[in-house]
């Protein structure tokens, strides 16, 4: 059970968010300045978490309800996919070997509460990652920070993250792609506070950090992709 300390101090993170959503880059140093900062952060992004899951998971459990059948839903998708320009001029073969990709990737996962452990999860993964490549970046630009510092400070800043609560945002998108913006600039001004930067060194290693992860998202969804296909 968390104790009553722990309660205070997730409060007061709690009532920085809205800071965090107006670009308070001095909140920042609060943060770094705050006893056992970096557990505090991992129990708010749990927090967010399971909330983006819970949301997640009954949007998938209503969609799914309101849906077609996934089997016509996907040979249609497939059938307009194949029937595109571009597509019709690629060889026989080249084409052979599209369909597996297109069908694995057209494969509707089943609603479920795996939401509910998948989206913490994920968040946790992507912001560790983000925080260790964001350190090596800023330290290699001058930054003088512990890494405790920038995953606790970079913790605070994925608070836009739960505008995705609202029932108007979906998760994927231009809307979402906004939200992204908006925790980049955030990592900015906590890189900044974290390291010890000035605003172009900040910029750099935050946008370094980014794209590297990107990067890497990238690559993991190819190869998920190519696996499913030949499944």
């Amino acid at each position: 059970m968390c104790s009553e300390a722990t309660l205070l101090s997730m409060r007061g993170l709690l009532r920085l968010l809205p800071q965090v959503l107006l670009f308070d880059g001095d909140i920042y140093w609060q943060v770094k300045a705050r006893p056992r900062a970096l557990y505090h952060g991992v129990l708010l992004l749990l927090l967010l978490g399971v909330a983006l899951g819970l949301a997640g998971a009954a949007g998938t459990i209503v969609a799914h309800g309101a849906s077609p059948d996934p089997g016509e839903w996907a040979r249609a998708a497939e059938r307009g996919v194949l029937g595109l320009p571009i597509v019709q001029r690629l060889s026989a073969a080249e084409r052979e070997r599209l369909l597996p990709l297109l069908r694995g990737f057209l494969r509707r996962p089943q609603p479920g509460l795996h939401l509910l452990f998948t989206t913490p999860l994920g968040l946790l993964a992507g912001w560790s990652i983000y925080g260790l490549l964001a350190q090596a970046a800023a330290r290699l630009l001058g930054g003088r920070g512990r890494l405790s510092d920038t995953l606790a400070c970079t913790a605070l800043a994925e608070g836009p993250r739960a505008l995705l609560l609202l029932p108007f945002l979906p998760p994927l998108g231009p809307a979402a792609l906004g939200v992204e913006a908006w925790v980049l600039a955030a990592r900015f001004q906590a890189l900044r506070a974290a390291q010890g930067l000035d605003g172009w060194r900040a910029f750099w290693a935050a946008l370094t950090a980014a794209l590297i992860l990107a990067a890497l998202g990238l690559a993991w969804a190819l190869l998920w992709l190519w696996v499913g296909g030949r499944a």
